[in-house]
């Protein structure tokens, strides 16, 4: 409940992200204006380059209409020249401030103004006014609004590229959560490739997942009925033991109940090495896998002498899983084939190869991938399987990073084997192993 009541919290933060990404966008850029307008503002009331360039101008042109204030054709002529090269309107006024001429409207609120002197005693004025000047601030105005409309209307697609597949994954997490694994987490071509790859690598969690548990069920399912048979046969032994005088047959049914208590433990063996593979708890450590497989064999109770080509070498595995493989192959010859006949490893630089030899039926093609598989049984409507015994080699193989595989043998029968790539590793010498190589010098 505590899991469920977290992640429902989280759904309802994330829900809304995007519009509060959204409105931290609208700041954002709310305040770059201001920021803007500031900073230009306060440029441009700092400078002295321009405040000189404007006074140079005003005192140029009040010279020139000093030079002609008297002539008033002059005048006008030079105060229609400024109203047509510089697009204004041009007002002049006498000293009291009467209008003389104005071309254009009338400027009451000048942007600019001359003053011309004669003999240091003003003679008049020249307001200058922009045209169209509202206009132009509007225009300015809605300028700054639409770019500020645009921005906006992309921090709304980005707010919501960003989180709508975050809503996605948490409501697919909650399914998770829930036992609800065939989660369906959409994905658009313009999300981030980060977003989209989470969401597949979820996606295909949630498919593993499923795929385990539905194994571990079926997997549980079928060990159960497998045990029946030898609890079954172990409960009706007891009861034969009971009524039993004979110390002959009392022996042979104690054998066969030992024996029956063997098969219920190889099965519990194999589930226990299943349950290391499922949690990944293997212990990868050097190994001399020649001394394993002789006690292998020697526990099996076969008579075999391994096989061995190349350089002996120490080899990186879980020596505990590594015997297992091998005892059920040859648990399996011997169910199966009447006993394994050989047991070879061959050394190379880049795998070790590990055969059991059988003189058995053999397997038939069609079958001889189909042998991996848990409880797997030749012969359709029989209740005798291959139990978990390859299935269990084939999964301990792959957890080294190699492989499981059986061929026809040239005599008869068959061979079945696992693979482990790239064996060696670097590992000191023991005291002992330095003693020996001291003594063979």
């Amino acid at each position: 409940m505590g899991e469920q009541r977290l992640i429902a919290t989280c759904a309802k933060a994330i829900s809304p992200m995007h519009r509060r990404i959204f409105g931290w966008f609208g700041v954002a850029i709310l305040l770059s204006l201001f920021a803007g307008a500031f900073v230009t503002h306060l440029f441009d009331s700092g400078s002295g380059e321009w405040r000189r360039v404007l006074q140079g101008t005003r005192r140029i042109a009040s010279a020139k209409f000093a030079e002609v204030w008297d002539d008033e054709a002059e005048r006008s002529r030079l105060a229609h020249q400024i109203a047509s090269e510089l697009d204004v309107e041009v007002t002049l006024r006498d000293e009291s401030g009467r209008t003389i001429e104005a071309i254009g409207a009338p400027c009451d609120r000048p942007d600019a103004f001359f003053t011309p002197t004669q003999d240091g005693q003003a003679v008049g004025k020249v307001d200058i006014c922009t045209k169209n000047r509202g206009a132009r601030g509007i225009s300015l105005l809605l300028g700054l609004f639409t770019a500020g409309v645009v921005l906006w209307l992309l921090a709304h697609r980005v707010s919501r590229l960003i989180g709508r597949p975050i809503s996605a994954l948490v409501n697919a997490t909650d399914a998770i959560g829930r036992g609800e694994y065939d989660v369906n987490i959409p994905c658009g071509r313009h999300d981030p490739p980060e977003i989209m790859r989470l969401s597949r690598a979820v996606a295909d969690m949630a498919k593993r997942i499923k795929k385990q548990l539905s194994d571990q069920r079926e997997l549980l399912a079928t060990v159960s009925h497998e045990v029946r048979s030898p609890l079954a046969r172990v409960r009706l032994l007891s009861e034969l033991l009971r009524d039993e005088s004979s110390a002959v047959r009392k022996a042979k049914l104690l054998d066969d109940l030992e024996q029956e208590i063997v098969e219920i433990d190889d099965l519990v063996g194999g589930l226990l090495a299943q349950s290391r593979l499922d949690f990944s708890a293997l212990s990868i450590r050097s190994t001399d896998v020649l001394a394993l497989v002789k006690r292998t064999i020697e526990r099996a109770g076969a008579e075999l002498v391994p096989n061995v080509s190349g350089k002996v070498v120490p080899v990186a595995c879980d020596a505990t899983l590594f015997a297992r493989a091998l005892s059920n192959l040859l648990e399996n010859a011997r169910k199966h084939a009447g006993g394994a006949t050989a047991v070879t490893l061959r050394f190379s630089r880049d795998e070790l190869v590990v055969e059991v030899e059988d003189r058995g039926p053999g397997i038939s093609d069609e079958n001889r991938e189909r042998v991996f598989e848990a409880f797997f049984s030749a012969e359709a409507g029989t209740s005798e399987s291959l139990g978990l015994g390859l299935a269990l080699v084939r999964r301990i193989a792959r957890a080294h990073g190699g492989e499981a595989m059986t061929r026809p043998n040239k005599g008869g029968g068959s061979v079945v084997g696992f693979v482990i790539p790239n064996p060696t590793v670097a590992v000191s010498p023991s005291p002992v192993q330095r003693l020996e190589e001291r003594l063979e010098a």
